[in-house]
């Protein structure tokens, strides 16, 4: 996989963030709850990169030069569970922030994290992001408040990941839109794995995870953004199967 390309030092100079992108990025998130003073000082930093779909950002293993803000676009965060499987995790839209923390304590980054379609994104080098810290000791707070919050939502997703509480959730749901008419005549629904995680309150990588067997169950059929019950009894035995 490519790194992604930074741009040159005149071409920064024109890449900065304009006022709509600064009040995108500070309409939601960790960055909203932030003083405006931090907000202001922060987003005058950096520049603008453009990735292009496939490119890196960042990569597991390695100690990240650069702390960065999501404009827009869609970056997927990839992990790797106890037992090595590759899960993925989606980021779109705006106001996700990456690799703070670790910039701060030079650890190595537990994720690869690439582009899944052209992203803006906002990168700050370790030298101007420690400056912007060390400027003010008390920031610290903010980046390690939101590091713990990154931490905890990273654990409750791998645990639900290398559970199998995700996968009961998601037939259990399935069984239900069966048995309460929430599917088409041919069983099949044209919602994305995106949107059922969204209805569920489950993460998407859950949902995939949980497709990922039932598809080899031969218990649905998939294709994009749609999904298909193809067996009841194959459902039902595939619960009855798991420990509840």
């Amino acid at each position: 996989m490519n790194e992604v390309k930074k741009i040159g030092a005149s071409e920064a100079c024109a890449l900065k963030l304009t006022s709509k992108q600064k009040k995108m990025l500070c309409a939601s998130g960790w960055l909203s709850t932030c003083p405006k003073a931090f907000q202001e000082d922060l987003l005058n930093l950096g520049a603008v990169d453009l990735l292009q779909a496939g490119e890196t950002l960042y990569n597991r293993g390695k100690i990240p030069q650069h702390a960065y803000g999501l404009i827009s676009g869609q970056i997927d965060i990839l992990l790797l569970s106890k037992n090595n499987e590759e899960l993925v995790y989606p980021h779109s839209g705006s106001s996700r922030w990456y690799c703070m923390a670790d910039v701060i304590t030079q650890e190595k980054s537990v994720a690869t994290a690439i582009a899944r379609k052209p992203t803006l994104v906002l990168s700050i080098s370790e030298p101007e992001f420690t400056g912007f810290l060390e400027a003010e000791p008390k920031r610290y707070r903010e980046i390690v408040s939101h590091y713990s919050a990154q931490r905890r939502q990273l654990q409750e997703t791998i645990t639900d990941l290398v559970t199998f509480d995700g996968v009961i959730l998601v037939a259990k749901r399935l069984l239900w839109m069966m048995d309460t008419g929430r599917l088409c005549p041919d069983r099949s629904c044209i919602l994305s794995q995106h949107d059922l995680a969204g209805t569920m309150g489950l993460s998407v990588p859950t949902i995939q995870r949980a497709f990922r067997q039932l598809k080899s169950e031969g218990v649905i059929s998939t294709d994009y953004g749609k999904f298909c019950v193809q067996d009841r009894n194959r459902l039902m035995t595939f619960l009855d199967r798991i420990p509840q």
